[in-house]
This record gives C-alpha cells, sequence and structure tokens, in this order.
C-alpha cells in the first residue's frame, strides 16, 4: 500500500467512531439494509461504507481494495481520480463477534453524482482481470456492507 492514500489505522476523529459504532449497532439490529444494489452514489458531503469482511479473508479484500485504489489513480476519468483522492480506506484493529473484521471507507468529500460501485472501477480500469478480482472481493464478505451518508453537524 506504498504511495498511495489508503489508510490502515482507525485514528483520532470523533465521528468516525461515533459512525463506528451506529455502524455496528445497525448492522446487529438490522436498521439497515445489507443488500447488494449496483448503485453506490451518495448524496452527502461524506459518506461511510462498513465492510464486514469473513476471517481469514482480509488479505483477498485488501487486495482488491488495492486495485480499486490503482485504478481511480490511473484513470483518465477527472471523476474518478477525485473519487481515489478522497476516498480513505480503514481497517478496525479489533475484531467484532465471531473474528469479523470491519474495513470502514471513509469518502470525504464525495464526488456528487458518482458511483461508488467497485465492480464498475474495477471493470473500466482491469477488464481481463475484473473477474478474478470480483471474486476476490465479494467473496470476503462475511455480512456483506452498510452505506451511510453523514452530514456534518455544528455546535451552536
Amino acid at each position: 500500500m506504498q504511495g498511495n492514500q489508503w489508510g490502515r489505522r482507525v485514528g483520532g476523529a470523533a465521528a468516525l467512531f461515533v459512525a463506528f459504532g451506529v455502524g455496528l449497532l445497525w448492522g446487529s439490529t438490522g436498521g439497515a439494509s445489507t443488500e447488494q444494489d449496483t448503485a453506490r452514489v451518495f448524496n452527502s458531503h461524506t459518506g461511510l461504507v462498513f465492510n464486514y469482511v469473513t476471517p481469514g479473508q482480509g488479505p483477498a479484500f485488501e487486495s482488491a481494495m488495492i486495485r480499486v485504489s490503482e485504478a481511480l489513480a490511473a484513470s483518465e476519468d477527472l471523476e474518478r481520480r477525485l473519487q481515489g483522492a478522497s476516498w480513505k480506506l480503514y481497517r478496525a484493529e479489533e475484531s467484532l463477534d465471531g473474528e469479523v473484521l470491519l474495513y470502514i471507507s471513509l469518502l470525504s468529500p464525495v464526488v456528487s453524482g458518482a458511483d461508488y460501485w467497485v465492480p464498475d472501477i474495477l471493470n473500466e480500469a482491469f477488464p481481463t482481470e475484473v473477474q478474478e478480482l470480483y471474486q476476490a472481493y465479494a467473496g470476503a464478505f462475511e455480512d456483506g456492507q452498510i452505506l451511510m451518508n453523514l452530514s456534518p453537524v455544528w455546535a451552536p
């Protein structure tokens, strides 16, 4: 992961920890959908994606996401490069129940109207590898994903 924007350590932002807790609560109670649509378009300034990854599948998921990062950085499309520049990936240092790994994508600022659907990004950049990359990506999930739009809240 040298030289790219993908972070690996959950760090200091209080908002990230609050969102983490909300994501865990929603994921464990069924309060948010984990269905796989084909659109990942956010309608706020900041988006979060919680990825619940099967124990032992972290390296496969990370490898696929490194390819996403490479695809976005090398794209000729300005929108895709902007997506890459504002997309940070974190891995929770503590595993969840059942040793499930939690990866959080922090998208800030969100590129308005842009689709963050990973298979499309991989297909655009690596059409001959997309099947293998998609299988590694999709096969890593334990309980799917939760997407959240965040709006800033300012203290009075």
